[in-house]
This record gives C-alpha cells, sequence and structure tokens, in this order.
C-alpha cells in the first residue's frame, strides 16, 4: 500500500503526474513530497504524543480507527428502520433462539451483506433482558457476470449480467441481464423493492424482450410482470404477479412446399395477454444443496385472456429425496399440469406444456414427446400440448469421495386428449460433488424409438 492506495492505483497516478508536470519538472517534485510527508509524519507522531499526554489513560480506550476518514463506508446507509422491521420480537418477551435464527436467514436473504451476525450476549443481561449484537459486513455494492454457453437447439453464446445489490438507503435493487445465442437471444431489466409489510419478500417489476429461431420455431416475445413475494414461514414461499405478454410466433415452412420460394414470409400468428398468476414454492429437505431427506415442490395458477381468448393453466411438480446411508440416495420426481381453454393454437407457445430433454423426460430431445404438425414437405414440428405428465425415478450412489453414478428411468408425456402417449428413456450418469456444487452428466436412450441416437445432458448446480 502507498498512501492508502494499493499497486495499480499508485502506478497511474504517476502517470497521470508525469503527463501534467512533465518528465523534465517530475524528479523536482517528487522530491519536494518526499520532504513534505517526511514532515506531515513527524508532525502527526507528536500530537499524538501531545494527546496522550493530555488525555492520560483515556487514550487507551479511544476506538481511533473509527476516526479514521479511511473507514467510512457509504455503503452502510442503508435505514435502520428498513432493518428494524425485520425484527420479530419485542423487548421483554420470551428469550428465543428460534427468533435469532430467523432474524440472521432474512438479513442473509437481502443480500446486502457480506458477513451476518446475530450474537446473543447473555453475560450483559440486565433485569433478565438479554441484548443482541447484529454486526453487518457490506457485500460489493456492484455484481458484474459474464459466461459463454452451447446448446443443441440455442448454438453457441455468451451472457452478461450487471446487478446492483442496493441503488439507495431504502435498498431497492436493480439487474439488467442479457443472453445472446445463435438462435436464442433475450434481454432483461428489472427493478425490486424490499416489501416486509407482511411477510419479508419483494415487490418485482420485469421486462423481458426475447427472440427464438429454431429449426421449427419463429418467435418473438415481449413480456411485463409485477409481482409481490412473501415468505410465508421456513419452508413455504409465495408469489402472487401480473403478466402482461405480447408474442409473435410461427413454424417454419408450415405450409410451404419443397419448391417454394425460400423468401416466403412465415405465417405468423400474434396474441396478446393480460394474467394474474399464484405461484407456491415449498421446501423441508436437510440440504438444499444436495438433498438427502425431505420434500419440495411447486404450485402455479393462472389464467386470463386476450385477443388469443381466454384460458386457465394449473401446474405442480414435486421432488422427493430418501438417503440410504451417507453415500447413496433415492429420488423421486413427479409433474402435472392442465390447461382450460377453447382452441390451442390461439395460445402462444410461451404458454404451452412441453416434454423431453435433459429436465423432463431424458433420452429424448428437448420438446421432442407431444403433438407435432406435418408440413407440406413432410417435416414434423412440435406446438406444445394442453396436458402434462412426467415422472422419474432415479437412484444415486457415491463410490470415491466426490465421485459418484446413478442410474434413472423417465417417462411421461405432453398431450391433448385424456390419454398420455407415454414414452419412456433409461439412462446412467456420473456424479462430482465439485467445489461450486454438484455436477451431473447423464446418458440417456429413449426406449419409443430404438433407432434414436443416445442423449447426453450436463446439469450443474443444486437439485432443488
Amino acid at each position: 500500500m502507498f498512501f492508502g492506495y494499493d499497486m495499480e492505483k499508485f502506478l497511474l497516478l504517476l502517470l497521470v503526474a508525469a503527463l501534467l508536470l512533465g518528465p523534465e519538472r517530475l524528479p523536482r517534485y517528487a522530491e519536494g513530497l518526499a520532504r513534505l510527508t517526511k514532515r506531515t509524519r513527524e508532525w502527526l507522531s507528536g500530537a499524538r504524543t501531545r494527546v496522550k499526554e493530555e488525555m492520560g489513560e483515556d487514550f487507551d480506550d479511544v476506538q481511533w480507527s473509527k476516526l479514521d476518514p479511511r473507514q467510512y463506508d457509504p455503503r452502510r446507509i442503508i435505514r435502520d428502520a428498513l432493518l428494524q422491521k425485520l425484527v420479530g420480537w419485542t423487548p421483554g418477551e420470551a428469550y428465543d433462539d428460534r427468533e435469532l435464527e430467523r432474524l440472521r436467514r432474512s438479513l442473509v436473504a437481502l443480500d446486502y451483506f457480506g458477513l451476518v451476525e446475530v450474537l446473543p450476549q447473555p453475560e450483559n443481561a440486565k433485569d433478565k433482558a438479554v441484548p443482541v449484537q447484529v454486526n453487518l459486513t457490506p457485500a460489493p455494492r456492484s455484481i458484474y457476470t459474464a459466461g459463454v454457453n452451447y446448446g443443441t437447439r440455442s448454438g453457441a453464446g455468451f451472457s452478461l449480467g450487471l446487478e446492483r445489490r442496493y441503488l439507495n438507503t431504502r435498498g431497492h435493487k436493480a439487474l439488467a441481464q442479457l443472453d445472446y445465442a445463435n438462435k436464442r437471444k433475450a434481454a432483461t431489466v428489472q427493478y425490486r423493492v424490499p416489501a416486509f409489510a407482511w411477510l419479508d419478500g419483494w415487490y418485482t417489476a420485469s421486462l423481458q424482450a426475447a427472440d427464438e429461431q429454431t429449426d421449427s420455431l419463429d418467435t418473438r416475445r415481449l413480456e411485463f410482470v409485477a409481482s409481490r413475494s412473501g415468505q410465508y414461514n421456513d419452508y413455504l414461499n409465495l408469489v402472487a404477479a401480473l403478466h402482461v405478454l405480447r408474442e409473435r410466433w410461427a413454424y417454419f415452412q408450415e405450409n410451404v412446399l419443397d419448391d417454394s420460394d425460400p423468401d416466403t414470409l412465415p405465417n405468423y400468428r400474434y396474441a396478446s395477454f393480460v394474467f394474474p398468476e399464484l405461484r407456491a414454492e415449498y421446501i423441508d429437505v436437510d440440504n438444499r444443496l444436495a438433498p438427502r431427506r425431505g420434500l419440495g415442490g411447486t404450485l402455479m395458477l393462472r389464467g386470463g385472456g386476450g385477443d388469443g381468448g381466454s384460458f386457465a393453466q394449473v401446474d405442480a411438480g414435486a421432488q422427493w429425496f430418501h438417503g440410504f446411508d451417507a453415500d447413496s440416495r433415492l429420488i423421486v420426481r413427479g409433474e402435472i399440469g392442465h390447461t382450460f381453454s377453447g382452441e390451442l393454437l390461439d395460445m402462444p407457445p410461451s404458454l404451452r406444456f412441453y416434454a423431453g430433454g435433459d429436465r423432463s423426460i431424458r433420452g429424448y430431445g428437448w420438446r421432442e414427446v407431444g403433438p407435432r404438425i406435418r408440413n407440406a414437405a413432410g417435416d414434423e414440428f412440435a406446438v406444445g400440448a394442453r396436458n402434462l405428465l412426467t415422472g422419474s425415478v432415479e437412484y444415486e450412489r457415491y463410490f470415491n469421495g466426490p465421485w459418484g453414478a446413478a442410474v434413472f428411468v423417465d417417462s411421461g408425456s405432453a398431450f391433448d386428449g385424456a390419454t398420455p402417449d407415454m414414452h419412456t428413456g433409461v439412462g446412467i450418469g456420473l456424479r462430482w460433488r465439485s467445489p461450486v456444487g454438484p455436477v451431473r452428466i447423464d446418458i440417456a436412450h429413449g426406449l419409443d424409438h430404438p433407432d434414436s441416437p443416445f442423449t447426453i445432458g450436463l446439469n450443474i448446480g443444486a437439485d432443488l
């Protein structure tokens, strides 16, 4: 460190000084600066000695580091009144460790702080009242993200993101995200305001523009979502949202013959919808990163209308984890969904159900399972369905430290009628408990099409 600056900043200052003063005068000014620095240090040392002589023993009781202006951090100005709303007890109530843990989790969930400590001090209790000390270390205000990715459907791409953990003393947050790939592109902006009047949660407003051009689908979507989330208890999170959706879509060459003009525009459909949505997320597991015991589930209800007609939709999913010992576990998953609607083809693709892929039915391609349409050239395209039913059973075992293997069976369908056309896939997987979270590589094969190729899936992150 040089005068409170790191090496990079110090070298930058030297470069600026050389440009402003000129190379011929720089040595003379540097010599004068050195003399001034020496005199300043001698004066400060003498001042410290004089103050110590005048204050006597009280000198050692002063925390001088707190008076250092370099210790001031404007990120500490999140309003106390905002954080005080998270305190779930009032002075005089019976002491409860669970309330302290709830406060700690609420402060961590805000993501304003890099370190949160909630420390009871029973040794300082007076009149049976236990003081509680809360230590908060601010986290960096900005989060910059960048990455590269590749998908069999989307192609090569990259992502860029910027998040402001706090914009002002009221704790507002902002996010901007760009995902750009060869066949899929999306830009998202989001603004969040803390909401503690009823339950710990957020008021959120987001706007997303998306463009997707796969081998079969050409779609563009603009969607605005306003929502309010609330943590009902330790296990249940609730979200109420209002969606405003505008979507344009077409299936490539849906009614085009092989010898038609390749410049012919697709037969675009358009739809606008406004609809509310209610979502419940329940998680009760021993370890969210790699659960060995417990249950997780989601329930979604939404419905509304627009120029594409009216609809109502329900979707429910669940995951159950059972550990046999420290190195093995059983995972059972299931999902069911249904759409109440007039003409499904009048609904945009983003509101339909699909099946197939590494997070649905392994052994089949993304959105491969379900109703398909055939164009005049004989090509088939998946169009989504009114109903969804999927299930999975997986056994996982670790053999050598962080390395393990899995076997699984997936089955299900996306369908329009009353009876699903079930498709089943089987496979094996490699498991790795990496430093950044669980890594899963699966190789699967669909049993309903013996000649179909094997599929490979890669997933990184928590199971829930």
